[in-house]
């Protein structure tokens, strides 16, 4: 006659199968929050790169004479490309600047800068008063 054994100590298949399951899962899910963090991590070095390239820009437009700060017509702005490395990519960013005349002894300045990941084109501006000083 078999005899049922009781309290035996392990896991079934069944169970073994569901906790497989629940683990793969939750382990995607934490494989999806990394690849999110890392791009945006991607992102936000790519701005911060952007910002210093705009503010080393207008310190360079800052610093020139005052009648060199019309050589582009207002109607086609002036513009370079600049690659920068982080994280082992190079990154390509397009700086334009661009001047408003106000006034014989002043003009605004502005300057723009604008990249691309992952097909999606982000951009920083910023603008600036620059006057003879007289």
């Amino acid at each position: 006659m078999l005899r049922v054994l009781r309290n035996r100590k392990g896991f079934t298949l069944i169970e073994v199968l569901v906790a497989s399951t629940l683990l793969t899962v939750g382990m995607l899910g934490a494989l999806e929050v990394l690849v999110l963090s890392m791009q945006q991590n991607l992102n936000n070095f790519a701005r911060d790169e952007a910002v210093r390239i705009a503010e080393q820009r207008m310190n360079e437009l800052k610093n020139s004479s005052f009648s060199s700060l019309t050589g582009c017509p207002s109607s086609a702005p002036c513009s370079s490309t600049i690659t920068r490395r982080f994280k082992n990519s190079d990154r390509t960013f397009t700086v334009q600047w661009i001047f408003s005349s106000l006034s014989s002894t002043s003009v605004s300045a502005q300057v723009i800068v604008t990249w691309n990941i992952r097909g999606k084109n982000y951009s920083h501006s910023i603008t600036s008063l620059v006057s003879t000083g007289i």
